[in-house]
């Protein structure tokens, strides 16, 4: 799918505040609220816009303690999936190149709970050893800017 300038506006717009009436963003784009939704519709069925969702302060949800764990496995990394899958306190999953095999960023109650979270993915199966850094401050985390956008940034 090939986007335009007005996909990349409505992106970033949506990036800034998901909330936004499509009046709102039919302003920014220049275009009719009609237009708005069927562009949204597109980009959605396309799978540029994977989902909807809000950003929330995980330490008022009780999860507080950031970390990320680095698994080292004898396993292809797709056979550990359903496994770590199911461990919902695991936010993001990502196979890696270099020592470990997979990159897990976690968030837990606590360090107890961090604990228990490591001796559970060292007990599935292929799960050779685990590397634990915990993040002790977050400087800035950013959704993906689009292309359009970084475009203007360089």
């Amino acid at each position: 799918m090939q986007l335009d300038r007005k996909d990349f506006a409505l992106i970033s717009a949506l990036q800034d505040d998901a909330s936004k009436r499509l009046e709102d963003l039919a302003r920014i784009v220049g275009m009719a609220p009609s237009s708005v939704h069927e562009r949204l519709r597109r980009l959605k069925s396309a799978g540029v816009i994977r989902r909807w969702t809000i950003d929330c302060d995980e330490a008022a949800l009780g999860r507080p303690l950031l970390a990320f764990v680095g698994v080292r496995s004898t396993r292809p990394c797709a056979a550990l999936r359903p496994a770590l899958e199911a461990i919902r306190a695991i936010e993001e999953c990502h196979s890696v190149a270099g020592n470990l095999s997979m990159l897990l960023k976690v968030r837990v109650e606590d360090s107890a709970a961090l604990m228990a979270l490591v001796e559970q993915v060292r007990g599935i199966p292929g799960v050779d050893a685990t590397e634990t850094m915990v993040a002790l401050a977050t400087q800035f985390a950013r959704p993906c800017a689009p292309r359009a956008e970084l475009s203007r940034m360089t």
